[in-house]
């Protein structure tokens, strides 16, 4: 996450040479001077070097200042004719040479402004899809990204030999300078207009989005899907429904994923699934989906909708979490016709919120994703704290996050303690994308952190854990080199999953990370990597927000605290948030801490051990049986009674109503 100067220094700069640039390209064209113009051109086409290259936040604000690529290259054309026009050679011949110039250039970028568009139409299926074949839509290769991505800010930038010819022409009279840079750059649009044309050619015989969508039916009636998991959402939201993928696999029946965003289906995780993306509502509820009797819905999104009004299934809310948040209580969940939840808590819960959520539609499954967490804690010379705040929220009601009122004074309380212990930092990822004084915290936090170091010497860096990463980021990052209807083809192939792949290698990964690392060196953690389980099994301590993060720890039974910011008694805040009754409660100047670390040096003097027992039962379930089995039962047994009341035969339960 960047500082906020950072971010305004990122556009301050090309602003101020843009501003000197335009400024010297006037005076160059009031004077009739070319060398002052000269210099303006270098300075503006190096600045729009610089917006392709780096400074993509730069263009945006410029773009809504009504300022973008267009309106800047016509400013520079029009100041270039001032500059013929105040000249002795005005009227002359290599003034309308570059005025034919303009024009001819003018028609060719219309023209490949054309084709470039009318080549996304052809190549943008109706649908994203993974580990589906897609070969019968006959999906060529790519167009090289050059030739599609940004174009006009790559066009509208070779006019540059013609206007270097034609400050040439100013200062030396000589009509050649002019010609010359003309062709060059008429020559370096219609190549790249003549490729496109041949792409557009060749890509004629891709399906059409009719044909795509009758290809999706065909799919669907041969793949019979039983479980369908859907999601919608934004594409910071995609974890939400990544933290399922694994359980769903798990599934003896056939599953399905669904998505509506194609921002998602990018960030969809690695997975072996069947992945079918379709964005607009109308091809979505167009599909039939055959024998599918549960939906499993990880978001409550307006979109849901459009799966929801599909009688054929029974609909599920399966959440991304549990925790005592407003959000787990969401009045929009009665929609559904079961509400699955990880324990006892989430069915007191509802009842308490008296959203219209009825007790016979809860069930009570566990959380399948909690399998990686360990009760132990990995040996080191010191005990190692997590600080894993949440985020902010949407609103500013006191006690959404302990990082803003707390945050600094819990690290330097940790970096303070004697004996040490070791500091893992590890935001919420949307940590400061509303608050100014979010995101100051978190800066002042990886500062205190980055200034505590570390006594011992630095390990030396592992070959193979850079190895790891680079593969591990292939397979998590999007070939930009290809397009979306190339990657759904290519990901339909025979053996183009790579979810075991990356499930074996991020193991490792883990192992290494953590094994590369002092018992005193402090991390901050961001990214998808060390994951949030992961810095559980290393930590001895957690101390975070009411969150489902509290919930999911609690699986460890290890000893947990929570920043009480909410300005009520311990009492009172125990009261409103079951998930703090084992937890110790610190208060915004870190006081309680001690007590927390006590706990944690001496577990013999830990006053919650019971407590959290209990409160790990309560949130999450038994242990046994297994919380993947518990979840794949109430799968099938849902799936069973829907059958039985929609058969394949009478789908939409006429049999049932007329009965």
């Amino acid at each position: 996450m960047s500082a906020p100067h950072e971010e305004n220094e990122s556009v301050l700069a090309p602003f101020l040479a843009y501003g000197f640039g335009y400024f010297l390209l006037l005076i160059g064209a009031l004077l009739a001077s070319p060398a002052p113009f000269a210099l303006g051109l270098a300075l503006c086409y190096g600045t729009e070097v610089l917006l392709m290259v780096r400074a993509s936040r730069a263009a945006k604000v410029l773009s809504q200042l009504r300022f973008g690529i267009t309106s800047r290259a016509l400013l520079r054309q029009l100041l270039l004719l001032g500059l013929l026009a105040d000249g002795a050679l005005a009227g002359g011949t290599g003034f309308w040479w570059v005025l034919i110039c303009f024009a001819l250039l003018f028609g060719l970028q219309f023209c490949y402004g054309y084709l470039a568009r009318r080549l996304r139409s052809v190549r943008r299926l109706p649908v994203v899809t993974r580990n589906i074949d897609l070969g019968p839509l006959r999906v060529t290769d790519a167009p090289p990204r050059a030739l599609v991505h940004d174009v006009m800010a790559r066009l509208l930038l070779l006019d540059l030999p013609l206007l270097a010819g034609a400050v040439a022409y100013t200062a030396t009279g000589a009509v050649a300078a002019v010609a010359v840079g003309g062709a060059v750059s008429l020559a370096a649009t219609l190549v790249p207009s003549a490729l496109l044309l041949r792409q557009l050619v060749r890509d004629r015989g891709i399906a059409s989005s009719a044909e795509a969508m009758e290809y999706a039916q065909r799919w669907l009636d041969s793949y019979r899907p039983e479980v369908v998991l859907y999601f919608s959402g934004s594409a910071d939201s995609a974890y939400q429904v990544n933290m399922w993928l694994e359980a769903v696999r798990a599934l003896p029946r056939r599953s399905l994923v669904v998505l509506r965003e194609r921002a998602v289906a990018a960030q969809l995780a690695a997975t072996p699934l069947p992945v079918l993306c379709v964005p607009a509502s109308t091809d979505l509820m167009a599909l039939d989906f055959g024998p599918a009797r549960v939906a499993l819905y990880p978001a409550n999104t307006g979109k849901n909708i459009h799966m929801l009004r599909n009688p054929q299934m029974r609909h599920v809310f399966i959440g991304h979490g549990d925790s005592d948040k407003i959000a787990s209580v969401n009045p929009f969940s009665k929609v559904y016709d079961e509400v699955w939840t990880a324990g006892r808590a989430g069915r007191d819960r509802y009842a308490l919120a008296a959203v219209g959520v009825r007790d016979e539609t809860i069930v009570e499954v566990g959380r399948p994703q909690l399998s990686p967490v360990r009760p132990d804690t990995a040996p080191r010379s010191r005990p190692t704290v997590l600080y894993a705040p949440t985020w902010e929220g949407w609103t500013d009601e006191p006690g959404n996050t302990s990082l803003i009122e707390a945050g600094p004074a819990i690290v330097r309380a940790l970096l303070a303690a004697e004996p040490g212990v070791r500091v893992i930092y590890k935001p919420h990822p949307f940590t400061g994308i509303r608050s100014a004084a979010a995101r100051a915290a978190h800066r002042r936090i990886t500062e205190l952190l980055a200034a505590a170091g570390s006594a011992a010497p630095a390990r030396p860096a592992s070959p193979r854990l850079a190895e790891l990463e680079t593969r591990l980021n292939a397979i998590d990052t999007l070939d930009e080199s290809v397009d979306e209807a190339q990657r759904s083809r290519d990901a339909g192939r025979p053996g183009a999953s790579d979810a075991d792949e990356a499930a074996e290698l991020t193991a490792e990964w883990h192992r290494l990370f953590w094994e590369s690392k002092a018992d005193d060196e402090h991390l901050v953690v961001q990214g998808p990597r060390p994951s949030l389980y992961s810095c559980f099994n290393e930590s001895g301590l957690l101390i975070s927000d009411i969150s489902s993060v509290v919930a999911d720890f609690v699986s460890s039974g290890k000893p947990y605290a929570i920043a009480n910011c909410e300005g009520v008694t311990d009492e009172e805040f125990r009261a409103e948030h079951p998930t703090s009754g084992a937890a110790f409660l610190l208060a915004p100047d870190a006081g309680g801490l001690d007590e927390a670390l006590d706990a944690v040096r001496e577990p013999g003097g830990d006053r919650f051990a019971d407590a959290r027992l209990r409160l790990r039962e309560y949130l999450l379930g038994p242990d046994l049986p297994p919380s993947q089995e518990r979840f794949a039962a109430a799968v099938d047994d849902l799936y069973e009674r829907t059958a039985r009341l929609r058969p394949l035969d009478d789908p939409a339960g006429l049999h049932e109503r007329a009965a």
